[in-house]
């Protein structure tokens, strides 16, 4: 028997192949957040360690460019953060793509699951089928050579159509050598 072949397998590597695009593409808007949000954690990371030292080591120009430089690293900070929640409907949109790649690519699939439990059932009815016309065509044989002596003489029985009814036989005698005999004895006169 065939194997299994599911006639839409170029379809569903399509899908999986949309699927793994749309993942891609999501991923790289979030790896995009991900950038912008590392930024932040590390200018609030350098803002503490700027206010940590003492104020009185400073003078007051230094301590003039600190307040600056730290305003600056606050105003990026917001302007990171609004930059991520620009991102916020892209991302949207492409997990509402991916969910839909996603759920096309599981259609097909469970379609290709359908069709090769059908093929088993099919597969296993003929395979059935077959055990069974084997089984019995084992089975009448064996009973049929019961029925006609095979079996019991170990051979296929020798069957003579001719019979000149004059010489009456007992039934230890083998009816094929009976027969020879007959034809013998009449050929011999």
């Amino acid at each position: 028997m065939k194997r299994f072949r599911f006639r839409l397998e170029p379809v569903l590597r399509l899908k999986k192949i949309a699927e793994e695009k749309k993942l891609q593409e999501l991923s790289e808007l979030v790896a995009e957040i991900n950038r912008r949000s590392s930024e932040i954690e590390s200018n609030e990371a350098k803002i503490a360690n700027l206010t940590d030292k003492p104020t009185e080591t400073y003078d007051l120009r230094e301590y003039s460019y600190l307040q600056t430089y730290i305003r600056q690293l606050l105003t990026k900070n917001s302007e990171l953060t609004e930059e991520i929640h620009t991102f916020d409907e892209p991302i949207a949109k492409k997990r509402l793509e991916v969910n839909e790649a996603r759920k096309e690519k599981k259609v097909m699939e469970l379609l290709k699951e359908k069709r090769y439990s059908e093929y088993i059932h099919h597969y296993k009815k003929r395979e059935q089928q077959t055990s069974e016309e084997l089984f019995l065509s084992r089975y009448f044989s064996k009973t049929r050579g019961t029925q006609d002596g095979i079996e019991q003489i170990g051979r296929d029985p020798k069957t003579f159509t001719y019979d000149t009814g004059g010489v009456e036989r007992s039934g230890s005698e083998d009816a094929g050598l009976s027969e020879l005999r007959k034809l013998y004895e009449r050929y011999k006169k």
